[in-house]
């Protein structure tokens, strides 16, 4: 499953919408494992036509799906035919992400009037330009941030769970490591977990995920041991400011990008005759309804939140720059070592 988000901001008056700016962010499709799950796993990587860690034919459909939802939504306003003197798409070097995009851009920026060059099989296909700086990208790439004092508050409440979760699921933890031949513990659970993602790519669950344990299926802990271990990462207020560091997450640079783009797309209007408003949106792509989205707040603000509002609840959790990183991560240097998405739309209402 992939948890969409949508961010947008919009300018409001008492008469015309108009929306004039977008910048939208999202993550990989669905990948392959990094490896082997576990030894006797039989789906090697002949399983996987692009190989190890790369974007599976689950993650194009993903990637297609979402670039058809937002040329739906967006094709009237924004988004009415590719223009490369307005539209960027960046990515960060892996190639599941590149590919990603691609396959977004494949389906937001079909060829339109002039831009059609083929007739027959390709005629809704153009190329569309992906732009990497071909290094990691603290914000396109966090997975590869180092942050110390995160690790360790992480890893010192870690020990304790650790410890009460391989005692109570013991004899759970023992089967799983008899039927892999994985050693498996809390610490590592997430090799076995991979079993969900074959199972998202069409393979079936290997028989004994479900045998049953103290009257729980094997898959059911796993799952649940999982869940735990996700949580440990963010369960203290504390933790929850270094969630830009953490894998999977961007939060940190994107709202600082979000933030910055917004004051620079509002400085060109005329205060007087518009205000910034932003709102979010939750889109689960599990629904039926493939353009289904459900309100948020925003912490501090009604469902419109004026931009001056918007920029005060997120400060806490800006990351400014790479050096502010490093101060926050008490890191002499931060080194960089990813379907959350996200959109901002800045919609102008003219009297």
């Amino acid at each position: 499953m992939k948890v969409l988000y949508l961010f947008f901001s919009y300018f409001l008056l008492p008469c015309v919408a108009e929306v004039e700016f977008l910048l939208a962010v999202w993550r990989h499709g669905d990948r392959a494992p990094e490896n082997l799950p576990y030894p006797s796993d039989p789906y090697n990587e002949t399983y996987w036509p692009r190989g190890w860690n790369q974007l599976t034919n689950v993650g194009i459909d993903q990637a297609t799906k979402l670039g058809n939802f937002l040329r739906r939504r967006y094709r009237s306003s924004v988004l009415p035919a590719f223009d490369r003197k307005k539209i960027t798409i960046r990515a960060s070097d892996a190639d599941r992400a590149i590919e990603t995009a691609q396959c977004v851009a494949t389906a937001l920026f079909p060829p339109d009037g002039l831009q059609v060059w083929n007739e027959g099989k390709y005629k809704f296909w153009q190329p569309i330009p992906i732009r990497t700086n071909g290094k990691p990208d603290p914000m396109l790439r966090p997975s590869k941030i180092q942050c110390p004092y995160y690790q360790k508050i992480v890893a010192d409440e870690r020990k304790k769970i650790e410890a009460d979760i391989n005692e109570k699921y013991k004899a759970e933890l023992e089967m799983i490591s008899n039927r892999t031949g994985h050693i498996t513990r809390y610490g590592n659970i997430k090799d076995v977990y991979n079993i969900i993602l074959e199972h998202y790519n069409g393979l079936p669950f290997p028989t004994w995920a479900e045998e049953k344990v103290n009257g729980r299926s094997l898959l059911d802990t796993i799952t649940e041991i999982r869940r735990i271990a996700r949580l440990q990462l963010f369960n203290s207020r504390e933790k929850a400011k270094y969630m830009y560091v953490e894998t999977e997450h961007t939060a940190g640079y994107m709202i600082n990008s979000w933030s910055e783009s917004l004051v620079l797309a509002s400085q060109h209007l005329n205060p007087k005759k518009a205000l910034l408003y932003s709102s979010i949106y939750f889109r689960n792509t599990t629904s039926e309804d493939p353009d289904d989205v459900h309100e948020l707040f925003v912490p501090g603000c009604s469902t419109d939140c004026h931009l001056s509002k918007f920029i005060k609840s997120v400060t806490g959790v800006r990351v400014k720059s790479l050096e502010h990183l490093e101060d926050i991560c008490q890191s002499a240097f931060a080194r960089p070592s990813t379907l959350i998405f996200a959109i901002i739309v800045v919609m102008l209402l003219i009297l």
